[in-house]
Order: C-alpha cells, then structure tokens, then sequence
C-alpha cells in the first residue's frame, strides 16, 4: 500500500491467501523490512482466521470430492483428503482409518 492508503484486514487476509503467505510471516516480514518489533496477537485475530481457513477447506472439499465422485481420479481424492484433515484439525470433519490408508498407500506408491 505504500502508506498511500488504508486497507482493511478483510481484503489483506484474501491477498495473502491468493500468494500462499500467513498474517504471521506478513507481520514478521514487514516489521523485518521496517526495522522494528510490534507484537502480533494472534488470539486477537484467530477466530476470523480459523473461520476463513474452514470456509475455504469445506469449499475445496466439495469441490474436489465432486470431481473424484465423476472421473475417479485419486489426485482429485488426495486433495478432498487434504481439506477435509485441515477441517479435522478444528473438529469439524473426520478422517477415518480407510481414508487414511488410502492416503499411505498412495504416496508410497509415488514414493516408490
């Protein structure tokens, strides 16, 4: 922004999803950059956060386990997979021993 004008944490959040960074390395990075330390909370902010990530993660899982359920493609299942332990992680989904296996037996067969 250039110190140019304000933007609210909103529109940041969405930018810094879009380019793969964390509001923590933003920070850390900025005040690196700056030459100063200021304390980031991140319990002030974790609740929109957490939020935005399970919104995200619930979309994805739709989105992929939809494209698995019509051309069986296990990349496809991998990512469901993937979105649906991010979900796991805030207790909202589970991820059973079948689908865990399926997982193992998979990157031990790219592995290989």
């Amino acid at each position: 922004e250039r110190d140019q004008s304000n933007i609210v944490f909103d529109k940041l959040y969405r930018l810094l999803l879009n380019i793969n960074v964390s509001v923590e390395e933003f920070v850390y990075i900025n005040n690196q950059r700056n030459n100063r330390y200021q304390p980031f909370h991140y319990e002030d902010t974790k609740d929109y956060v957490d939020q935005q990530i399970i919104e995200k993660s619930n979309k994805l899982s739709k989105y992929y386990y939809q494209r698995w359920i019509n051309n069986q493609i296990e990349y496809d299942y991998v990512n469901f997979l993937k979105e649906k332990s991010i979900m796991e992680k805030h207790h909202i989904a589970k991820v059973s021993q079948k689908e865990k296996q399926f997982l193992y037996n998979y990157l031990f067969a790219k592995e290989t």
